[in-house]
């Protein structure tokens, strides 16, 4: 297993430092005019909120759906007619909040050919929905997804320093199997884009609204990796835009409620001490210098194996490296949030 595993991070490596995104085509025939943006929100204000909206609106696409609750949806309505392109946003409403019923509201009133979901605290460069749209120049393709990056605080903490690592981790994985196969394990809900007419599929809707685990619990997140089962199962390829001008900036948790979060997404502990005592039980025969030798060839290449992941960050913010430790000992503790979420999976609404 062990060996499979680390064969794996070769091919990935190679794979990631060698991918190259779908270029921008001289003459697209998809424009920004053909994609509506739909974000689920509850609250629908603040500075996070206000930045999202506005980078949106600078990519100019068709329309933007915002969908709130019912208590906040004249409070959303008062803080979209002070922007300057109003008109060209619509605001709805649903009755509790349900982030798939909330998204399944906005549907039917798109237009466009494109559909684009986005979380309410993302920031995107200019030009990401140009390399959006490269990737559906393809015919086969039905959802493009993109990389993401930590919107670094003005003091960054050790929270914050885990969450940048999360998702440099993400990005070197998506890139990798993209390149590949095409193959990814999530279109992440944070900025996704699908063809319309696939989303609007009522047999889409239905089953997007009725998940449930074990036939009784329902599910309400994991909105995102629903999307994409979908996609596969329908015989759709799925894409990554892996470029710069397509890396969104987001928020995650910088405070103890990140753990919260890697309990969400995790819903292996003892693989690397297993492989120490393995290595001393067959060189127990071996000179001192020679299984001094072995350990610390297996500990540095088990450093390098955690290391070359998330590579990209340090290299942005070499001072973080000092912090490297902390991040190793929270790879154990996070093989212990595994087991704690095997034992609550009937716990769906995290």
């Amino acid at each position: 297993m062990r060996l499979y595993r680390y064969t794996r991070l070769i091919v990935n490596c190679i794979s990631h430092w060698t991918f190259k995104p779908i270029a921008l085509p001289e003459k697209p025939t998809l424009t920004s005019k053909d994609v509506t943006i739909i974000i689920p929100t509850i609250d629908g204000e603040g500075s996070d909120f206000q930045q999202t909206l506005s980078t949106c609106l600078y990519t100019d696409p068709a329309e933007i759906i915002l969908v709130t609750i019912d208590a906040k949806l004249e409070r959303l309505k008062a803080v979209v007619a002070q922007s300057a392109h109003s008109s060209r946003i619509r605001v709805f409403s649903v009755a509790h909040a349900n982030k798939r019923r909330q998204m399944c509201h906005a549907l039917p009133k798109v237009v466009t050919k494109i559909t684009l979901f986005a979380d309410d605290d993302v920031i995107w460069p200019p030009k990401i929905l140009d390399w959006i749209l490269a990737a559906f120049e393809r015919p086969e393709i039905g959802g493009v997804g993109t990389c993401q990056r930590l919107r670094r605080a003005g003091r960054p903490n050790i929270w914050g320093f885990l969450a940048a690592l999360y998702l440099e981790r993400r990005n070197f994985e998506i890139s990798a199997t993209t390149h590949i196969d095409g193959g990814v394990s999530c279109l992440s809900g944070r900025t996704a884009a699908y063809r319309t007419h696939i989303l609007q599929d009522p047999e889409f809707t239905y089953s997007f609204t009725h998940e449930y685990w074990l036939g009784k619990y329902q599910l309400n997140t994991d909105d995102d990796n629903f999307i994409t089962r979908w996609m596969v199962s329908h015989r759709w390829k799925t894409y990554v835009q892996y470029h710069r001008e397509a890396e969104l900036r987001t928020t995650l948790e910088d405070n103890s409620r990140f753990l919260r979060q890697c309990l969400r997404w995790s819903r292996t502990i003892i693989g690397d001490g297993l492989l120490v005592f393995l290595l001393s039980k067959t060189t127990q025969d071996w000179d001192s210098h020679s299984r001094w030798y072995a350990l610390g060839a297996l500990l540095l290449w088990m450093l390098i194996s955690k290391f070359v992941k998330i590579l990209g960050h340090f290299i942005r913010y070499p001072g973080d490296v000092l912090l490297l430790p902390v991040s190793i000992l929270f790879g154990y503790f996070h093989g212990l949030i595994k087991v704690y979420a095997f034992f609550s999976l009937n716990v769906v609404g995290l």
